[in-house]
C-alpha cells in the first residue's frame, strides 16, 4: 500500500488522503512487476500486476477532517518480533525494527523510526503509516482469536502526510475496536492509529485481518520458540 500510494503522488496526488488496497497474491521483491495507474479527479486507482496476473490493487483519494481521537498506550510484555520484517524485523537494514507490547486492553508500539524513513524533504516519510499500522492490525486480530493469519484489506487515512521527523511515535489500537465482519467469524476488522507521543495524529487505520488454524500451523512455532513460556500462554493458549 505504501507502494501504491507512492504511485498515485508520482502521479499528482498529495495532501490529506485515503490509502485503500487488497492483497490478492503474494508480492515478490526484487522483479520487475507492472504498474497500472488511472486518475479520475483527485482519485488514483492502481493495481500491481506480473505476467498479467493482479497482485493486489488499491486506490488514493483525498481525505475529509479528522475525526476526534486519543493518545493510547498500555503497559505490559513485549511482542516477539522476527528476523526480516520490515515493520518488526530486528535485522533488516532498513526496517523499523519495532517491538510491540499487549495487555488486556490492546497492542501499542512506541519508536522514533531511523533515518531510513527520513524524505529528502526531511519529513515523515508517509510509508510509515501503513507498515507500522499494518502490523499493529495483525496483532490485534491474532490476539482476539488466539490464531495466526494474515491481513488482506487495508484503509489508512492519512491525516499528515508531511508529519515532521524525528518526534516519537506511538502505534495502537484496542481490542474493544476488534469486530467480525463475515459469518464465519474469520475476518476480523480492526482499528488503529498512529499519533506523536505529544498527540498530533499522523494516520488512523481500519484493517481486516483473516485468522485460522492453517496460518497457525506455519505462524505459532516461530512465535513460541522467541516468547517467555507466560506471555506466550497468554497469546495463544491454545498452543501452549
Amino acid at each position: 500500500m505504501a507502494l501504491v500510494d507512492a504511485a498515485a503522488a508520482r502521479a499528482g496526488g498529495g495532501g490529506p488522503r485515503r490509502i485503500e488496497g487488497r492483497l490478492t497474491s503474494s508480492v515478490p521483491i526484487e522483479t520487475a512487476l507492472e504498474l497500472e495507474t488511472a486518475r479520475t479527479g483527485d482519485a488514483f486507482s492502481l493495481s500491481i500486476r506480473q505476467n498479467g496476473q493482479t497482485l493486489t490493487s488499491g486506490g488514493v483519494t483525498a481525505l475529509g477532517e479528522p475525526r476526534d481521537f486519543v493518545v493510547w498506550r498500555g503497559d505490559g510484555p513485549s511482542l516477539p518480533m522476527s528476523d526480516q520484517c520490515l515493520a518488526c524485523g530486528a535485522l533488516n537494514p532498513i526496517g523499523l525494527r519495532v517491538r510491540l507490547a499487549f495487555d488486556g486492553d490492546g497492542v501499542w508500539a512506541a519508536l522514533t523510526p531511523r533515518d531510513a524513513w527520513r524524505t529528502s524533504g526531511g519529513r515523515l516519510h508517509p510509508a510509515v503509516a501503513p507498515v507500522l499500522l499494518d502490523e499493529v492490525a495483525w496483532w490485534l486480530g491474532a490476539l482476539v482469536l488466539h490464531e495466526g493469519g494474515l491481513t488482506n484489506r487495508l484503509a489508512i487515512d492519512l491525516d499528515d502526510p508531511d508529519a515532521p521527523f524525528g518526534e516519537p511515535l506511538i502505534a495502537a489500537g484496542r481490542f474493544a475496536d476488534v469486530a467480525p465482519i463475515d459469518r464465519k467469524r474469520t475476518f476480523w476488522r480492526t482499528e488503529c492509529t498512529l499519533a506523536t507521543a505529544s498527540g498530533h495524529l499522523i494516520a488512523r487505520g481500519s484493517i481486516v485481518f483473516r485468522g485460522g488454524a492453517e496460518y497457525s500451523a506455519r505462524q505459532i512455532p516461530f512465535f513460541k520458540a522467541r516468547t517467555p513460556p507466560d506471555v506466550f500462554r497468554r497469546m495463544f493458549p491454545g498452543y501452549a
